[in-house]
C-alpha cells in the first residue's frame, strides 16, 4: 500500500487567487496527489506492484479525492479502481469557499490587492502560517463551502488545471474516468459532527436557508430558499423543537446532510452513464472497535463516521482480539471485500466463502442494490429509501427560482 502526502494547510493546499499573473489556480494540494500517481505509474513495478491494476480509496475527505480524481482529465490513466468511504465529489465539504477573502480579512489587507497579500503569505514563518488555520470559523456548520476543498480552475491559468467544471454537470454527461467504483457510508455519520463541533446543533442553522444544499443555486433568502428549508426541517423534525429534538433524529438529520445524500446523489447520477460496476454498502456493525464511537464516548446506537477505519487499520483497540469474536470477524470480512475489489475490480470472492455469505450485486438504478455490513452480511435494495427519495425530490429545485 503507498499513502501519498500532500499540501494539506487550508492555505498552502487549497488557496487560489484570481489574478492568473500570480500562478495561484488552486487545487495545490490535489495537483500533489495526481503527482503521486504518477509516481507510482513509474515505480511500482520496482516493489513487485502492477501499474496496470491500481486502486485509490480513501474515507471522507479522503473519499472526496478520489471521486475528483477519477472526475479529473489530469488523473486519468493512473489508476483502475476506486473506493470511496463516506464522502463523493458532491459532498458540500469538499467545495472550497472563498479562502483568499477570508484570509485577507484576517490580516487586514484590502481583498482586492491579492498581489500583497501572496507577498505577506510568502514571507509569513510557518509557525504563524498553521496558526491562521486556528482562527477558521466553526466547519461544522450546514451546507456551507470550507476553507480546504477543490475550486474550479480557470482553465487560462498556466499549467494543467485540475477540475474545471461542476463535478454534477461531469458526472451527469459521464465525462470521468470509467472504472470500477465502490462507494458508501454508516449508518450515523452525523455522530461526527455532534461530538467534535463547538457549536450546538440548533446554532448551527441560525437561518433556514442553511439546511438548503447551496448545489440547488437558490438565492439565500428567496422565497423558494426558505421553502426549501422549511420543507426540509419539517421532514426531519416535524412541528418540534429542534433544540430539544430526539438525538437520534438529530444524528439522522447531520448523517445526511453532512455526508449519506451526497454519496447516494454520486450513486445514482454515476449509475446513470458509468459503463463499469458500481457497489454500494452500508455499515451498521457496532463492536469496542468501531474507534470513533469508542474515543468519543458516544453511547448511542448507531455506526458513526470513521468508524469503519478500525476495521481497516491497526489501532489500539486491536490488542485482545478473540479469534471468531464479532470483531476479528468484521476485520476479516472488511479486509476481505476491500482486496478483492482491489485486486479483481468485485468484492465477492471467486469460491465459496464463509465470510462472504452473499452475493454484493452492483449498484443500478433499475434495483440500487447495496450490501449492509452489519455482524452477518444482508443483500439489500435502495438505501435509507424514504430519506434518499425525500433528497432526490429536493434536488429537483436545482436551478430554479419559483415559489414551490
Amino acid at each position: 500500500m503507498f499513502h501519498d502526502n500532500m499540501r494539506k494547510n487550508k492555505f498552502l493546499g487549497f488557496l487560489s487567487l484570481k489574478d492568473t499573473s500570480l500562478g495561484v489556480p488552486g487545487n495545490a494540494g490535489f495537483k500533489d496527489k495526481v503527482m503521486a500517481l504518477k509516481w507510482v505509474q513509474k515505480n511500482i513495478k520496482n516493489f513487485n506492484g502492477d501499474p496496470n491494476n491500481v486502486t485509490i480509496f480513501g474515507e471522507s475527505a479522503g473519499a472526496s479525492s478520489v471521486h475528483l480524481l477519477m472526475l479529473s482529465p489530469s488523473a486519468k490513466g493512473l489508476f483502475h479502481k476506486a473506493i470511496a468511504q463516506s464522502g463523493s465529489a458532491l459532498s458540500p465539504w469538499a467545495h472550497c469557499g472563498n479562502a483568499a477573502s477570508h484570509l485577507a480579512d484576517l490580516l487586514e489587507i484590502d481583498r482586492n490587492d491579492e498581489k500583497k497579500l501572496l507577498q505577506v503569505l510568502q514571507n509569513m514563518p510557518v509557525e504563524e502560517l498553521h496558526a491562521l488555520q486556528d482562527t477558521t470559523p466553526d466547519h461544522w456548520h450546514i451546507n456551507v463551502k470550507r476553507f480546504f476543498g477543490f475550486v474550479l480552475e480557470d482553465p487560462k491559468q498556466d499549467g494543467e488545471p485540475f477540475i474545471i467544471e461542476d463535478p454534477l454537470e461531469i458526472l451527469r454527461r459521464g465525462e470521468y474516468t470509467h472504472i470500477p467504483f465502490l462507494i458508501g457510508f454508516t449508518s450515523r455519520e452525523g455522530m461526527l459532527v455532534h461530538v467534535f463541533s463547538r457549536t450546538p446543533i440548533h446554532e448551527l442553522i441560525p437561518d433556514i436557508d442553511m439546511v438548503v444544499p447551496f448545489m440547488l443555486n437558490l438565492k439565500d433568502g428567496s422565497p423558494s430558499s426558505k421553502q426549501v428549508g422549511q420543507r426540509i426541517m419539517k421532514f426531519y423534525f416535524g412541528d418540534g423543537d429542534l433544540e430539544n429534538s430526539d438525538i437520534d433524529q438529530q444524528y439522522l438529520f447531520l448523517s445526511d446532510n453532512f455526508f449519506i445524500r451526497d454519496v447516494y446523489k454520486a450513486a445514482i447520477e454515476q449509475a446513470k452513464t458509468s459503463t463499469k460496476p458500481l457497489y454500494m454498502y452500508e455499515m451498521t456493525i457496532e463492536t469496542s472497535i468501531n474507534i470513533f464511537k469508542v474515543f468519543g464516548n458516544i453511547k448511542s446506537p448507531g455506526v458513526s463516521h470513521a468508524d469503519d477505519l478500525g476495521y481497516l487499520f491497526k489501532t489500539q483497540l486491536h490488542e485482545n482480539i478473540t479469534p471468531n469474536s464479532p470483531e476479528d470477524i468484521g476485520i476479516r470480512r472488511f479486509c476481505k471485500l476491500w482486496t478483492n475489489f482491489a485486486k479483481y475490480g468485485n468484492p465477492n470472492s471467486s469460491k465459496q466463502d464463509p465470510l462472504l455469505p452473499v452475493l454484493w450485486k452492483p449498484f443500478t438504478l433499475e434495483e440500487e442494490s447495496y450490501i449492509e455490513i452489519g455482524e452477518d452480511l444482508q443483500s439489500k435494495v435502495k438505501p435509507a429509501h424514504d430519506r434518499m427519495k425525500f433528497w432526490e425530490d429536493i434536488f429537483e429545485f436545482r436551478n430554479i427560482d419559483h415559489e414551490l
